[in-house]
């Protein structure tokens, strides 16, 4: 039996149970709430009430001490896939290295790395290969805080990545967002045609069951739509699995969405096939990451074992430093006597004079002076003319969302009889919403075709039509639609374009 703990922003989740030949098994799931500030984003801030935290939450449910291993999400603790060549483990822990000198490697002063393995493809001869890397005393810290808590730390992982290979089975050959919610951060997973694409971490302002939380969880899909469109991949994204929030959050949320997008379909998140929770399946998506750490992983190089070869190769370091040292120093004292007699030669001396009277000459030294006062001004001034350069560009092309946009939706709307009523507009995304209605379908489907053709929308999009009655007790269509300004042209193209027309004038 293995112990999984995954310490969150506001509490400390634990998973006791195995791995299957086709899942996990949970026998036992436990929560209990970390004191506020104790840990932040994966790091700890307070490690005594870590500690004593740990070591309550064990006296009370009485857990084994051994075993354990630790799922945190963190920016310390870095996790990425690679594609490496099938090779000893040796040479992968190299080819790692490599690969990652100029990136992962970059941020850390003193950084371990482990890794293990997910895949592999014998015909192309490449494997899968997940690598964590994190400075090597954030992992001292918490491998300290655990066996003060009487406990030994086995392993230590990335909470994302254990939940996207956790998903990986059920999202096979599907199209399909994974949402884990965890306090006010969000998980977001991509898999297209059963294929993993990215995963990322963003913060959300509101609560659960609430319109706001709905529009922030549509602008997380929007953005992933605009990725598949910026890929071109022919996939259509509609189903979203949500964790970390309950069965009547999922479904205002998903009612709340059908509101703004019906081809959009959210539901509570299930566990892969193999998963066995005693507790029930109601309970994982509360406990994701912790039961997503029960599976068995083909570690190769463990953090952990990683962080304790660093500290001998730095002891080693040390050692070998205090040998050199007494030598080092006899050879430094032969070699300033060598230099100190050389420079006692009167050639030297002559020359030497002869440089300190060029250097120290008021007119050379006026001409330097008068140099470099030049050359900085000339960095300022072309500095500061970049900088406004690129700032007029960014504005020139920033969407424009003025009376000019609304004249040419009213006039498309007046042309096949339409009325338009303006809802919102967000300045930060650049959409309109609008609602438009007719006594005639056909004439709104010519309206939003209209729209369609506008150059200042990026796109147009609506959702299916109602029909209404209004005040005449007359039955109107009505239907929901969302415009996304398209950014403005840069002013020189503009200058172009009027040019061009000019000349077509003349002519």
């Amino acid at each position: 039996m293995s112990e999984i703990v995954f310490l969150s922003n506001t509490n400390i989740q634990i998973a006791v149970g195995s791995s299957t030949g086709s899942g996990v098994k949970a026998t036992k799931l436990y929560s209990a709430p970390l004191p506020e500030g104790a840990v932040l984003n994966g790091v700890v801030m307070d490690p005594d009430l870590v500690i004593e935290t740990v070591k309550s939450t064990w006296q009370q449910y009485k857990l084994p001490k051994s075993e354990v291993t630790l799922v945190i999400n963190s920016p310390q603790l870095r996790a990425n896939r690679i594609d490496a060549p099938i090779q000893s483990d040796k040479k992968t822990t190299d080819f790692i290295a490599r690969a990652t000198a100029d990136t992962e490697y970059g941020r850390f002063t003193n950084p371990v790395t482990g890794w293990y393995l997910v895949g592999k493809d014998n015909k192309t001869k490449i494997q899968k290969v997940i690598y964590e890397t994190a400075e090597a005393d954030f992992v001292k810290t918490y491998v300290d805080i655990f066996e003060k808590a009487g406990l030994k730390l086995k392993s230590m992982h990335n909470g994302v990545q254990l939940a996207t290979e956790f998903f990986t089975k059920g999202a096979a050959g599907k199209t399909i967002i994974y949402m884990i919610l965890d306090g006010n951060s969000l998980v977001t997973i991509f898999f297209a045609d059963g294929k993993f694409y990215y995963d990322s971490t963003s913060r959300i302002f509101s609560q659960p069951g609430t319109p706001e939380f709905a529009r922030e969880i549509y602008t997380s899909v929007s953005s992933i739509r605009q990725f598949i469109s910026a890929q071109r991949l022919e996939v259509t994204l509609k189903d979203i699995m949500f964790a970390g929030i309950s069965q009547p959050q999922v479904s205002s949320l998903a009612n709340d969405i059908l509101n703004m997008d019906s081809e959009i379909d959210i539901s509570v998140a299930m566990p892969p096939q193999g998963t066995s929770i005693s507790d029930g399946q109601a309970a994982f998506p509360f406990y994701v990451y912790p039961i997503a750490g029960l599976r068995k992983l083909d570690e190769k190089v463990p953090i952990l074992k990683a962080s304790k070869q660093n500290k001998s190769k730095s002891e080693g370091a040390g050692v070998l430093m205090k040998l050199i040292l007494p030598f080092a120093g006899i050879i430094a004292l032969a070699v300033i006597i060598f230099i100190a007699l050389t420079l006692v030669k009167n050639s030297k001396q002559e020359e030497l004079r002869k440089l300190n009277n060029y250097i120290n000459d008021p007119e050379v030294v006026a001409q330097v002076a008068e140099y470099d006062a030049m050359y900085e001004n000339m960095g300022e001034i072309g500095s500061v003319q970049g900088g406004a350069d690129l700032l007029n560009e960014d504005i020139a092309s920033y969407p424009s969302p003025d009376s000019s946009v609304n004249a040419k939706i009213l006039m498309a709307a007046a042309a096949h009889d339409v009325d338009v009523r303006f809802n919102t507009y967000s300045a930060s995304t650049g959409v309109f919403s609008i609602t438009a209605s007719s006594p005639i379908v056909d004439d709104i489907n010519m309206f939003i075709s209209d729209l369609m053709s506008l150059d200042v929308f990026y796109s147009v999009d609506y959702t299916g039509y109602n029909l209404v009655t209004n005040d005449d007790d007359d039955s109107i269509w009505q239907i929901n639609v969302v415009c996304t300004l398209a950014g403005s042209e840069s002013e020189p193209a503009l200058e172009a374009d009027a040019a061009s027309e000019t000349e077509g004038e003349v002519e």
